[in-house]
């Protein structure tokens, strides 16, 4: 269900797919109540509780933070992506190393003191550190039938 484990409440829209998947996942809460012959599943079902709450209908505009979050994500995909098409893992791959970007953006201005050179990220709050991966090497002349499958992605 997510990279960081299981959420604790999922905020979207009302958009016909949410409603619909809320919708759809009422039944089968209700399908494992009348159920009783499955209480080993009812049990496990029972403590993975998901609270869905949805925005107001017609105000898109409550949305505004993961709206922007959407708009960023969409951008470096184009910027990447282009018009290639990516199997499922490569897909994966690059929408994590674009996750790994956006959330090592600054959220603060950065400290007036010159030896600090470090300030508030998303990171710091997923992981209690910002984000840090190892410089790759660069692949830009290579030929893509010499490189391996996270060398294409990253080469993107």
């Amino acid at each position: 269900m997510s990279r960081r484990g299981k959420p604790i409440t999922i905020f979207s829209d009302n958009a016909t797919n949410f409603t619909g998947a809320h919708n759809t996942l009422k039944e089968i809460k209700n399908f494992f109540k009348i159920n009783h012959n499955l209480d080993p599943i009812q049990n496990f079902l029972g403590n993975q509780f998901v609270q869905w709450k949805f925005i107001p209908a017609n105000s898109p505009h409550w949305g505004g933070l993961w709206e922007a979050g959407i708009k960023a994500t969409k951008f470096h995909l184009r910027r990447v992506v282009g018009n290639h098409t990516l199997t499922f893992e490569q897909f994966l791959t690059v929408l994590i190393e674009i996750e790994g970007i956006l959330n090592s953006r600054p959220l603060s201005p950065l400290s007036s003191d010159p030896n600090d050179f470090t300030c508030l990220t998303p990171g710091h709050f997923l992981i209690g550190d910002p984000i840090t991966s190892i410089p790759e090497i660069n692949v830009m002349n290579v030929p893509d039938n010499r490189l391996k499958f996270w060398q294409l992605c990253t080469k993107m």
